[in-house]
């Protein structure tokens, strides 16, 4: 997860309703009813695409978050029995699954991304060493 997506979910986090029953929701008009409505996104396609064109990463879905909140309480020591009992599973070898360990190395080259996200198309590509070569000198 990149910092930009982890600032933009946690500031909808720090916003939310703690009596709305729903994670992603929204206020919208309802032309059906003729009146303002607060509910979930209907179509949440449509608002992860416009939420990761924001945060500059490629699409994903809102269940990729449930795997990467396993593998970063995995990561911090967090007891499996504990994370199976968030993910709400009932056979430890599912929340195993959702477990994926992120190294130095995968940290290394996320810290790369953002870094090198944060300039423009042209510096990016016109001066210094490569993302590849970047990452290929901290492995």
């Amino acid at each position: 997860m990149t910092q930009r997506l982890f600032e933009i979910l946690s500031r909808r986090f720090e916003r939310r309703k703690p009596d709305m029953p729903w994670v992603f929701w929204h206020r919208y008009w309802s032309a059906k009813i003729g009146n303002w409505c607060e509910g979930p996104f209907g179509d949440r396609k449509k608002f992860m695409k416009t939420l990761r064109g924001k945060v500059g990463v490629r699409y994903f879905r809102f269940h990729a978050l449930r795997h990467s909140g396993a593998s970063v309480m995995d990561n911090n020591n967090v007891p499996i029995g504990a994370i199976q009992r968030i993910l709400g599973h009932e056979n430890r070898k599912t929340t195993e699954i959702y477990m994926h360990s992120i190294g130095q190395v995968e940290r290394d080259a996320i810290a790369i991304f953002e870094r090198v996200s944060k300039k423009s198309h042209t510096e990016s590509h016109t001066g210094g060493k490569s993302v590849g070569a970047e990452i290929a000198a901290n492995d």
